[in-house]
């Protein structure tokens, strides 16, 4: 019968340490460096690295590189409807003005 390993317990650090180390060398590399088990490795990665999250239009998730574009582009975008909106405030205002003047 196999022995069953007694339940160690790794400090915060270690394990972001560990995370760290896993990012540069991969989990299987870094499991074996640090005397651990993959599936440590991969829960402590799950667990310290926020998933994104965001769903792209295709409904998969998009990368952190994804959504750096995602909301670069959005923002330029955002800017162009601004500006729309000021010259359509604009000629309202023109339009209004004439339309006023016309009825005094």
């Amino acid at each position: 019968m196999k022995e069953k390993k007694p339940n160690r317990s790794f400090s915060q650090e270690f394990k972001d340490e560990a995370v760290e180390l896993a990012k540069r060398e991969g989990n299987n590399k870094a499991a074996k460096d640090l005397g651990v088990s993959e599936s440590c490795i991969r829960y402590w990665r799950k667990k310290l690295e926020p998933s994104p999250g965001e769903f792209n239009q295709t409904g998969t998730k998009m990368s952190y590189d994804q959504l750096e574009r995602e909301v670069g582009r959005l923002q330029k975008e955002n800017g162009y409807l601004k500006e729309i909106n000021k010259v359509l405030k604009k000629s309202t205002a023109i339009f209004s003005s004439d339309h006023l003047g016309g009825l005094k």
